[in-house]
């Protein structure tokens, strides 16, 4: 029997036909690929989800990735797996999603306690020929029932902890969700199953999707509003992939121990996991970002190069204070997602042994990938409290696979070096959509170019120094690169005891910054006096505990929402790209 997407049907549901594909899958055009960075780079050894770990397996059987705690999903066999233990969990998984009911072209949202097994999940989800949609609880039951509504009543793959903070309702489960089940047990709801009551499955047959169709959805980081969801497929994937998977001096290899702490819901796995697939390294998984887990992982297994967020660098600064010296094999620093601070960047380089260590800052965004990459060196980061500071310089497009400009946000007209503009940009590997917002998408579209969202201006070398979000930039008559982020960073050097600061602007009033500390330790006004002495004209600053910040589930500070809360005030920038 022949099913309605064309592809044969899984054994034994000779009954049960595949289900049709749901609306929003229905009107995308796939993205352009790339076949490799530049002549005679190196390709990357996959690009399918379902195909993953497998053939990360067959490239090298032996090596092994750790995770910081068991599997959610399977508990009871250990933190230490080799490549091949990894792929026989997929295949497991698979099994019990097909036993749950688990169909090519359904949804699978996952969404659960941060660990490895979500992209574990998702490659067995993928497997199965459905396509997983990994979702972030961070943003409460409100945020959650509009994502699940986008997803057209998915299948949910939970545990008790979201269920409680996410207001996993029964109205909810029948509402948003095909079936809903729990990794870790079904609490005395007759509507929610334990992943455990399908163990023993039969294995189920692989149906991974086609090149160009929709395989993965991941959401963005939802600091200017909702979050959105964005499609790739596998197509779009490798073409982001070719980046990490190329050669670089100092970068991933066989031989190399990799600690690896970011959100595993975020697109960011996507790409980072199809290097892992052609380099092989052992891995360190971290989904416990607190300083005890990362102090624990670094005690033991002494890692040589070290991935993590912005803000999560920013959390560990004391365990690199520590004594013991956690980093000092550590050659090689990477940091995704957003600009990091310098004051880090160098705290960090001095934490490691190593005669000449690397840092690389890389913009990158979900729609996207890496946009731009930087590497700094120590010298690089030794003023102190500078303005504009080095790292606002972000670094330059992989040319040819890459190209960025800065354009007239009013007008799109292409602007000279050291204008600032909205950024775009044009490379292979852009997502096919935002699920049910394909407007959203659509205005974000000039042509081949596509537009980030952030302001900034491109010097003469072709290097993009990052001003502001649009719809967080400071109003100013000269419209001069008075930058609230270059604010921040400058005062978090000059200030050690800062924990965090945000500036928020505001119309027709100077820009306000929001302080944290360290231990919540007042700041003399005197102090605070020198600091901003020679900066743009700020107002009367605001003190808050670290934790009130309202985040994302990538770490980044919601701006819009601590703008609302401290000053009843929306942002200024006109928002039409975020």
């Amino acid at each position: 029997m022949t099913q309605p997407n064309g592809s044969t049907p899984f054994a034994g549901d000779a009954v049960e036909e595949a289900r049709p594909k749901p609306r929003f899958l229905t009107e995308f055009t796939p993205t352009r690929a790339t076949k490799t960075l530049h002549p005679g780079a190196r390709k990357p050894a996959v690009a399918k989800l379902g195909e993953l770990w497998h053939v990360t397996a067959q490239r090298n059987p032996t090596q092994t990735m750790i995770v910081d705690r068991p599997p959610d999903i399977d508990p009871d066999n250990g933190c230490t797996r080799t490549n091949v233990q990894w792929a026989e969990l997929v295949d497991k998984m698979a099994s019990w999603l097909h036993a749950a009911g688990v169909r090519p072209w359904d949804r699978v949202a996952v969404m659960k306690s941060n660990h490895f097994d979500i992209f574990v999940t998702a490659s067995a989800v993928a497997r199965l020929g459905a396509i997983p949609a990994l979702l972030s609880g961070t943003y409460g039951g409100d945020v959650v029932r509009i994502l699940l509504e986008r997803l057209e009543k998915p299948f949910l793959l939970t545990d008790s902890e979201h269920i409680e903070r996410c207001e996993i309702s029964k109205e909810v489960v029948s509402t948003y969700t095909v079936r809903t089940i729990s990794v870790d047990g079904a609490p005395d709801r007759p509507d929610i199953e334990d992943l455990a009551s399908f163990h023993g499955a039969p294995a189920a047959v692989p149906r991974l999707r086609e090149y160009k169709e929709p395989m993965i959805i991941t959401h963005t980081s939802g600091t200017t509003g909702y979050p959105k969801l964005v499609m790739h497929s596998a197509e779009s994937v490798y073409s982001m992939g070719v980046v990490e998977s190329n050669r670089w001096p100092r970068w991933l290899g066989k031989k190399d121990t990799m600690l690896f702490c970011d959100p595993f819901t975020h697109e960011r796995l996507t790409t980072f996991t199809l290097a892992v697939a052609t380099t092989t390294p052992r891995m360190l998984w971290v989904g416990d970002p607190s300083i005890e887990t990362a102090r624990r992982m670094l005690a033991e297994y002494r890692p040589n190069l070290v991935e993590t967020l912005p803000n999560i660098y920013m959390s560990w600064e004391p365990l690199a204070r520590d004594p013991a010296r956690l980093f000092k094999q550590v050659r090689l620093f990477l940091n995704s997602f957003d600009a990091i601070h310098t004051r880090t960047i160098r705290l960090f380089m001095s934490a490691t042994d190593v005669k000449l260590p690397f840092w690389v800052q890389s913009w990158s965004q979900s729609e996207n990938g890496v946009l731009c990459m930087r590497p700094y060196l120590r010298f690089m980061v030794r003023k102190r409290g500078h303005l504009p500071p080095p790292t606002q310089l972000l670094g330059w497009a992989l040319f040819p696979h890459c190209r960025l400009r800065a354009v007239d946000p009013t007008t799109g007209r292409k602007l000279k070096p050291n204008q600032i503009g909205l950024i775009e940009i044009s490379q292979p590997g852009r997502c096919l959509a935002y699920v049910a917002e394909q407007e959203r998408h659509d205005i974000k579209v000039n042509g081949r170019w596509w537009h980030t969202g952030d302001l900034g201006l491109m010097n003469r070398w072709g290097a993009v120094r990052l001003v502001d979000r649009e719809v967080d930039r400071i109003d100013n008559e000269n419209n001069d690169a008075v930058s609230g982020i270059a604010i921040e960073d400058v005062i978090l050097d000059r200030l050690p005891q800062t924990s965090e600061v945000i500036i928020l602007p505001q119309a027709g009033e100077l820009p306000v910054p929001v302080v944290s500390t360290y231990d919540d330790v007042p700041i003399g006004d005197q102090e605070w006096a020198d600091a901003i002495v020679d900066l743009p004209k700020l107002a009367a600053r605001r003190q808050i505990s670290f934790d009130d910040f309202p985040r994302t589930g990538t770490w980044k500070v919601r701006r819009l929402d601590l703008r609302e809360q401290l000053l009843g005030a929306k942002g200024i920038g006109i928002g039409r790209w975020t």
